[in-house]
């Protein structure tokens, strides 16, 4: 079966901040803290029960597809729609390291695994239909590009299964309609247009003041630096350290370039840090990655260079090699560039402190707008036992 590929194809349109999924960043700084570009997950999954067959099939004869089970706002969501955030909720258990063998059992929090599934499927309608009610509130609707945008994604999808017929199989097999799959693309521009409406591409209508006031409690740091290593990388990633005749002399050369920046007269200091950082910095990974530096805070760096950059005012640079365990750094500390990725979040793309400061406003405001919902559910969504429902046999 094919469920877990199914339920792939719409992980953008459920998930509302998925419609803002920017390009992974893949080439990694030596001396960046290991867990600072590490997604966050739910570290129950792991001590969850062990696997047990889920019957889909059985669950979702159950009941009538066009069983009312939720209410929202006049608005009926029915079995197929909440079977689909069922089995996506599933999914996210799954993809976190969990199965599901006892539903009884605690996920997190106190949680049962039944609660956190169907919370987690009711949200995921509340979510949606907040995004329908904030529209209203905005007077945003689908635009024009949107709607051909819409349809080159669904005739891209259809190419890609080897036609409509197939595309639709591959639907169903997933527990997933038409109709559901055009629903939640919708809703996926239509979150993206109402985010634009309130805070512009990309969060540009914030100005560098809204986004240091709204992060100050963050403390960000930005620098960048000139690394001279002296520990070698293994092909199996382990670092090495260099003889300590090969150490003297690597510090030899990076006494010269502190000095070289130590005696600079000219006007352009930025200019020509840069100029020797390229010329010197086997930090290859930052280079090419942030090459307008490190956006950072407290602990994604390694401790050396995370301590001498706090020591440090805008502008300044530190009058001494600063040593860490995978080398000798010169650091250069900057103002912060808003429109920067912060290093924390640069595996999860290329989004900038600015846009992650207007999202974060923006997932206050659909708060607001969920709250604002008036939602009744039906006695058939009350009943619903899972355990009962997906016991094979």
């Amino acid at each position: 079966m094919k469920l877990k590929k199914i339920l792939a194809l719409l992980l953008s349109a459920v998930m509302i901040a998925a419609v803002f999924t920017g390009c992974k960043q893949t080439t990694k700084s030596p001396f960046v803290s290991s867990g600072s570009a590490t997604p966050s997950g739910a570290s129950a999954a792991a001590a969850s029960p062990s696997a047990a067959a889920l019957n889909y099939e059985k669950a979702y004869a159950s009941l009538d597809p066009k069983t009312v089970m939720m209410t929202i706002d006049g608005k009926d969501v029915q079995w197929d729609e909440l079977f689909y955030y069922i089995t996506y909720s599933i999914y996210q258990v799954e993809s976190q390291g969990g199965q599901i063998s006892d539903w009884s059992a605690i996920m997190k929090d106190e949680t049962t695994y039944k609660d956190y599934v169907l919370n987690s499927a009711a949200n995921f309608a509340l979510q949606n239909e907040a995004i329908n009610y904030g529209a209203k509130q905005l007077n945003v609707a689908l635009s024009d590009k949107d709607k051909t945008d819409l349809q080159t994604d669904y005739d891209t999808q259809v190419s890609s299964s080897g036609g409509e017929e197939a595309f639709l199989a591959q639907l169903k097999e997933g527990y997933i309609t038409k109709e559901i799959y055009n629903m939640l693309s919708e809703i996926g521009y239509l979150s993206k247009d109402c985010f634009t409406a309130l805070y512009g591409d990309d969060g540009s209508k914030l100005s560098d003041k809204d986004v240091a006031d709204y992060t100050a409690s963050d403390n960000y740091i930005m620098a960048k630096h000139i690394l001279f290593m002296t520990v070698t990388t293994d092909e199996s990633g382990n670092t090495n350290p260099i003889s300590d005749a090969e150490k003297a002399k690597v510090r030899e050369k990076a006494e010269a370039v502190l000095t070289e920046l130590k005696n600079y007269k000219g006007k352009d200091f930025d200019a020509y840090f840069d100029e020797l950082m390229n010329a010197n910095s086997e930090d290859k990974g930052g280079l090419s990655s942030f090459p307008n530096g490190y956006l950072f805070k407290s602990g994604d760096m390694v401790t050396e260079f995370d301590n001498a950059a706090k020591a440090l005012q805008i502008g300044q640079f530190t009058p001494e090699l600063v040593e860490s365990t995978v080398g000798y750094h010169i650091i250069y500390r900057l103002p912060i560039d808003y429109n920067t990725t912060p290093i924390e979040n640069s595996s999860s793309g290329n989004q900038s402190l600015r846009f992650i400061a207007a999202y974060d406003m923006y997932l206050a405001v659909t708060d607001t707008w969920l709250n604002s919902l008036n939602v009744t559910y039906s006695n058939q969504y009350k009943a619903l036992d899972l355990e009962k429902l997906f016991a094979a046999g």
